[in-house]
């Protein structure tokens, strides 16, 4: 906006009849925003560079802060006024008081010191707030205008539980401001805060189809960005239906856990129905505040049919799991096409194992497309068969194989003690355990590097397995120690691999890592460590050596 002239040329345009009120309006709008408050000083007490003769600037905004652009007698230089204040009300009393009233809603109250004015005096209500269990202005929002009024109150209906706020207010009238108070003290309601809802616009963002039928496919979903609480993590589980059936078995629903607004399904076969749920979690002190889910149906049918098996049977495996006592794995298939197969011959065993154990192939028959195998040792590759028998015909066998996973990489997800078969005594262990840090825009990139003790020479080192898991602690009151939540990752490095980059670490964090070294023996002792990551403010490369905490399972 530049002058009168426009100002008037507006008005007409958007009030012909009636566009005086507009004009006037946007004069004092305009003359706000290139007339600062204050009076130029005498031109003959300019001195320095505000004394020089020349024509440094047109406009008060082209000067900095509060200085204004006044004429020396020989040009015009931005120069400190005088009288700033003049006219300009007195700021508030700082202290606020805060009334929550049943619906919700938060009133705001202050008070004006004596003013003398003529003019209207304008109250501006400005805020800011941070997420947690306790206030920090490090980590807050910038200011933001919560409210404008003539009153010394203001009612606000977008309160949040979950929030620290702080408010500041500020009296203005047509000579200006003197600005703000001074920060009020923190104010957090007293309501509990919502659970999230349920995620919205779930879709398959992209399908891909590889060989033996396989697919992968990326959900993605969207949440709104104003919550009480932020979201901590997603509940991601998915199903599928083969022709011929009403409704999934429970044995074919697998599950994961995200932190993104995205997640990828591997392990996905061509022609099959399939639905994804996905629920959001938070956390509020020691409570899980989940929300309602998101449900998603599709097919993984492809444009152009590729040829298939003659019996129409694929073999799927879940991921293994331990439950009462024992490692256990889905395995599951579609029925055959063929309708004089009668029941199904499954033969089950590990092809070698990190610890060197065998087991004899194991049998047995069910009607159903699924089974549960039961028993399994851990650290080892295992070999499926799947025979369907027909009285008549010679249906083709299919065959797949697993990985089971580590008796570490199940403890370290396992609230309960797992008691692992493999039994090998195993002396060597990693020691000297170290962790360096670095942040990067709120990044926290983790450096381990460990040493090897090894006390016999013919136990043959193969690998590390290396978990760690953030310790998320639920407390609402901060003095009270309760329950913590693990969100665990494992990887398995070579023998020579001592050292593991992890990025994607949460600033100011606590974090447990594990590591045992793995021989042609069998799986050693763990050991175990926690670190706390550098919070947001750190930029430079943290190293410290982590406290032991033997025998101690966080």
């Amino acid at each position: 906006m530049k002058g009168k002239g426009n100002c008037r040329e507006l008005c007409e345009r958007v009030f012909p009849r009636k566009h005086w009120e507009c004009g006037t309006s946007c004069e004092f709008l305009h003359s706000v925003l290139t007339v600062k408050q204050g009076s130029c000083p005498p031109p003959q007490r300019a001195s320095g560079f505000a004394a020089a003769c020349v024509e440094s600037c047109d406009h008060d905004k082209e000067c900095s802060a509060q200085k204004k652009c006044c004429s020396n007698s020989c040009g015009h230089t931005c120069q400190t006024p005088s009288d700033i204040y003049k006219g300009a009300p007195l700021k508030p009393r700082k202290e606020l008081a805060f009334e929550e009233v049943s619906s919700g809603q938060l009133e705001v109250h202050w008070s004006s010191r004596f003013n003398i004015s003529a003019e209207p005096v304008v109250y501006v209500l400005q805020r800011r707030w941070n997420f947690g269990i306790q206030p920090s202005e490090d980590t807050a929002t910038s200011w933001q205008v919560a409210a404008q009024t003539t009153e010394q109150r203001a009612r606000l209906s977008d309160i949040r539980p979950g929030r620290w706020y702080q408010f500041r207010v500020a009296a203005v009238n047509l000579h200006g401001t003197r600005g703000f108070t001074t920060p009020s003290r923190h104010f957090h309601s007293s309501r509990d805060p919502s659970n999230p809802p349920a995620p919205t616009e779930l879709r398959v963002a992209n399908m891909s189809f590889g060989p033996g039928s396989t697919v992968v496919a990326r959900i993605e979903w969207s949440m709104p960005p104003d919550l009480d609480v932020p979201i901590h993590h997603y509940k991601v589980s998915w199903s599928w239906t083969a022709a011929g059936h009403s409704s999934a078995s429970s044995l074919t629903k697998r599950r994961k856990t995200v932190r993104k607004s995205q997640v990828e399904l591997d392990s996905m076969r061509t022609n099959r129905s399939y639905s994804v749920e996905v629920q959001a979690v938070s956390y509020w002190g020691q409570t899980q505040l989940k929300g309602p889910r998101a449900v998603l149906h599709f097919t993984t049918q492809q444009s152009t049919e590729t040829c298939t098996s003659p019996t129409g049977d694929v073999l799927d495996v879940g991921t293994p799991f331990y439950q009462d006592g024992e490692l256990r794995v889905h395995v599951y298939w579609q029925r055959s096409v063929d309708p004089l197969v009668e029941f199904y011959r499954i033969q089950w065993g590990p092809e070698h194992c990190g610890h060197n154990q065998t087991r004899p192939m194991e049998k047995t028959s069910t009607k159903e497309s699924f089974i549960s195998l039961q028993g399994l040792l851990f650290s080892c590759k295992y070999k499926v068969l799947l025979q369907p028998v027909s009285k008549t015909s010679h249906p083709l066998a299919e065959s797949t194989s697993f990985h089971t996973p580590s008796c570490a990489t199940i403890q370290a997800k396992s609230p309960t003690p797992v008691n692992s078969v493999n039994l090998q005594k195993v002396l060597v262990k990693p020691t000297n355990l170290i962790a360096s840090f670095e942040v990067l825009g709120g990044n926290v990139t983790a450096i381990f590097s460990w040493d090897i003790s090894m006390t016999s020479s013919h136990q043959q080192l193969t690998g590390y397995q290396v978990t760690w898991a953030e310790v998320i602690s639920t407390n609402r009151n901060y003095n009270v120690k309760l329950p913590r939540t693990l969100i665990s990752q494992s990887q398995i490095l070579p023998p020579d691999g001592n050292v593991l980059v992890v990025s994607g670490l949460h600033p100011a964090s606590l974090y447990r890592l594990e590591v045992h070294a793995i021989t042609t023996e069998g799986e050693g002792p763990t050991t175990r460590r926690t670190f706390q990551t550098p919070g947001y403010q750190s930029t430079l490369l943290h190293s410290k050596r982590l406290k032991q905490s033997k025998g101690k399972h966080l």
